[in-house]
């Protein structure tokens, strides 16, 4: 896998001059974070220093995310409403909000007359979610855009959206979110260091990002620049001048958690295995590969193909696939019965005799999908390891 060098570029988490671009993941297809299909030519590069997967920074990335961002559309296979996690610690689907609302106050307490700011917060999930548990606290938004702002103003305790830069903002809040937001931006440092300045005196800043160390669709995502790993997350937060109060890759699946606040002094940043990082970016980018190839194999060879999931991993590969995928499953209700890329949705239940579904997640979860869904007329497809 050839490897070559970013002269005028640096590295999102630790600034070196290091990075070095993977070649072969410009034949990849690629999706948006809304789940979209979005065509191949993405360039996608390693850290020599710290070992951090991230995109090239250049004219045409930034002209792609504006593009991506002006047809944003969030949760739109469900009306709006947030995707459920389905998670073993809350014993079935739930929306990921709730999850991140009961993690914060196990860790951290607000009281109930916090001031909070969600940056980034989409169409409202989850300040929705803390106004029911937190109707006394003032909650704020931070968007590009004031485009769900009728919708935030449904809530009785928000306060008002905010569309300009952190810099702009001056109120201060005890509690700042961001959730599913730091992977999209340039300089994450920056961009929590400016964050921070908003807090009151021992005010907390969370971070949630899907998990780059155990989950390859995140390097396919176009709109996600940066591919973290909790060592790189913690490191951002030490260079945006943080003590970090917790740091998890187990409260929510895929993901990663992070709490800090405001450093009482200077911390040395997380040591990170370089080589182990490098490594394990070349083959995520090759296992997607062997992925698209396998799927194609059993699609041109099957009378009725499917693709198992409707969100992003299963959206990327009916891209990459085209017409050989007939239908999708997905085991969400609110789902079920719709079409998604002019192709029907349907349950595990309500699959014919006779087809093939593939199921494009991480080894451990797609073998025990296939397992559990399997049955007599139809063929479940697990994905193959990663780096076998």
């Amino acid at each position: 896998m050839i490897l070559s060098p970013l002269a005028d570029k640096r590295c999102q988490i630790c600034s070196a001059a290091s990075l070095r671009e993977i070649e072969s993941f410009r034949a990849l297809e690629r999706v948006t974070s809304d789940a979209k299909t979005w065509e191949p030519g993405g360039r996608l590069c390693v850290c020599g220093d710290c070992g951090t997967g991230q995109k090239v920074v250049d004219a045409d990335w930034l002209g792609e995310i504006e593009e991506v961002y002006r047809r944003y559309a969030l949760y739109y296979q469900s009306s709006g409403d947030e995707q459920p996690i389905f998670s073993s610690r809350a014993g079935g689907p739930v929306p990921r909000s709730a999850l991140i609302a009961d993690y914060l106050e196990s860790v951290i307490s607000l009281g109930n007359q916090a001031s909070v700011l969600d940056f980034g917060c989409g169409n409202g999930s989850a300040l929705r979610t803390f106004s029911k548990r937190r109707p006394m606290w003032r909650l704020y938004g931070a968007e590009l855009s004031d485009s769900a702002l009728e919708r935030l103003r449904q809530l009785p305790n928000f306060v008002t959206l905010f569309t300009g830069r952190p810099e702009d903002i001056a109120e201060r809040f005890d509690l700042v979110t961001l959730i599913h937001a730091l992977e999209h931006v340039v300089e994450p440092a920056s961009v929590l260091s400016a964050i921070r300045r908003l807090l009151v005196e021992g005010g907390h800043t969370f971070v949630a990002v899907p998990n780059g160390a155990i989950t390859p669709y995140d390097l396919v995502i176009a709109d996600h620049l940066t591919h973290f790993s909790l060592d790189a997350l913690r490191r951002v937060g030490v260079r945006a001048g943080y003590d970090a109060v917790a740091a998890s890759d187990s409260i929510l699946p895929k993901e990663l958690s992070w709490i800090g606040v405001a450093s009482s002094g200077a911390v040395a940043p997380p040591a990170m295995d370089a080589g182990a990082g490098v490594r394990r970016i070349q083959a995520q980018v090759a296992w997607l590969h062997e992925q698209i190839a396998s799927a194609d194999r059993i699609a041109r060879a099957a009378k009725s193909f499917g693709v198992f999931g409707t969100s992003i991993s299963g959206t990327w590969l009916a891209g990459a696939l085209g017409e050989s995928v007939h239908f999708f499953v997905d085991e969400d209700p609110g789902r079920m019965g719709r079409q998604h890329m002019g192709r029907p949705i349907v349950s595990p239940g309500q699959i014919r005799d006779g087809s093939d579904v593939y199921v494009p997640l991480i080894p451990s979860i797609s073998n025990a999908v296939a397992g559990r869904c399997e049955r007599p007329g139809v063929r479940f497809h697990a994905t193959p390891d990663i780096g076998r």
